[in-house]
């Protein structure tokens, strides 16, 4: 039997993913007992997943009514990509010095076993997962904890713009589908600080330049 903490999670990952794929769209509403019913789970772990994700951000409550998909504004978006340029730009700038060829061996195996869980490249969702689990990676080089957590709250909050961004991406052909990510830790084993710094933040900024397309 699921512990209330295993169900309360599945529940909330399983919303995010509905949020992320484009399946739960801005102002969308969702209600306790339509999820109990689509879980077949009691109200508690519904109710604490739901609490969570207007913690996160990703809903509101709506006395008497359900929980509403809030939508993410553009200067939002923007400010949002803004902070990620800053903070992970400059936490690879402080963490170079330090980048022993042991740190970027383990960086480099850890980017191979991941992409070697499937041809994830064109599947959306597989491809967010992928984009955070490779920010994270790099940031996480740094060993600061602090701003580890920083871009983990940023990029879980980037899952309300995502199916936005990358549907109009794909379908453009204008997603890099890691290209930059390959360019970046190139760039670091070849002790380049001034490309890997440049590629990220290319990386970040096609988004925040794509975003704009969709807007306008």
């Amino acid at each position: 039997m699921e512990s209330a903490g295993s169900l309360k999670k599945t529940v909330y990952n399983e919303l995010m993913g509905d949020i992320v794929k484009g399946e739960l769209r801005a102002n969308d509403i969702v209600t306790e007992n339509s999820l109990i019913q689509r879980f077949s789970v009691s109200k508690a772990p519904v109710r604490e997943a739901l609490i969570e994700l207007c913690k996160d951000g990703f809903l509101r409550s709506l006395p008497r009514y359900g929980y509403q998909v809030v939508q993410c504004t553009v200067p939002e978006i923007i400010e949002m990509l803004d902070f990620r340029e800053d903070l992970e730009v400059g936490n690879l700038k402080r963490c170079f010095p330090f980048l022993t060829p042991g740190k970027l061996s383990v960086f480099s195996d850890n980017i191979d076993e991941w992409e070697k869980k499937g041809d994830i490249a064109s599947d959306l969702y597989g491809n967010y997962y992928r984009n955070q689990y490779f920010h994270l990676l790099l940031c996480s080089l740094s060993g600061n904890g602090y701003v580890y957590r920083e871009l983990e709250k940023v990029l879980r909050s980037s899952a309300r713009f995502f199916a936005v961004y990358y549907s109009s991406a794909w379908d453009n052909e204008r997603e890099s589908k890691g290209l930059y990510h390959h360019m970046i830790l190139d760039a670091l084993k070849a002790g380049s600080l001034y490309d890997a710094c440049s590629y990220l933040a290319k990386d970040i900024s096609a988004v925040r330049d794509e975003i704009r397309k969709v807007i306008s």
